[in-house]
């Protein structure tokens, strides 16, 4: 499954990302470490370029958060009650209810050698469907989805799919719809390892 990503074009259309969690700096002699983006960046610039990210890469204070980097938590609460004048206790239980790593990790490879963790794209609401339509014919399941507006990719597509090893799906933030450039009629999506041959070893609901 080293070239799931691959794959998943062919068949879904759109640009697939590998995403993999790293404890040691991966081996990858034709990966690029990014400095000053953010994560929703970071994906579409992994289509020319296979990326490294670590804990100085990223300077989004949700992403931080999410992966569990820079000790970030408060800055990223403050700076939400600065933007969205919320209440802290409004965001303390959004905040409560968001995936994040608690043992961070040292690197993430996007599409970087080998079989990956998940797989990341941002999609049109066709492609969404395709995606539902086959985890329906494989498992006889409805797909359970929660929506936030915070740590939207980061987090809610790119940690809670590692974490939950389940599809998730996410509208983005307004920081990452503006940062990643996604147009009204784009949402991102995550698939986990464990799901790989039911989407790549199905032939129906292919998208061209």
């Amino acid at each position: 499954m080293e070239k799931v990503n691959w794959k998943l074009s062919n068949k879904l259309g759109s640009h697939w990302i590998k995403v993999k969690f790293y404890q040691e700096k991966p081996k990858d002699t034709d990966a690029k470490i990014l400095k000053d983006v953010k994560f929703c960046q970071a994906i579409k610039l992994a289509i020319i370029q296979p990326v490294i990210l670590d804990k100085t890469s990223l300077n989004c204070a949700g992403a931080n958060c999410a992966f569990g980097w820079n000790d970030s938590r408060d800055k990223f609460v403050e700076r939400c009650r600065d933007k969205n004048s919320m209440p802290l206790n409004t965001l303390e239980s959004i905040l409560s209810q968001a995936y994040f790593f608690k043992k961070p990790v040292e690197y993430i490879g996007l599409n970087t050698m080998g079989k990956p963790d998940l797989v990341l794209s941002y999609v049109s609401p066709e492609q969404a469907m395709a995606i539902v339509k086959i985890y329906q014919a494989n498992t006889g399941k409805t797909l359970d989805v929660s929506l936030g507006g915070m740590m939207s990719i980061c987090g809610s597509v790119a940690v809670k799919t590692h974490l939950s090893k389940d599809i998730t799906f996410s509208f983005g933030c307004e920081d990452s719809r503006k940062s990643a450039g996604l147009g009204r009629d784009i949402m991102a999506v995550g698939i986990p390892e464990r799901l790989f041959e039911m989407f790549v070893g199905n032939e129906q609901y292919s998208i061209k």
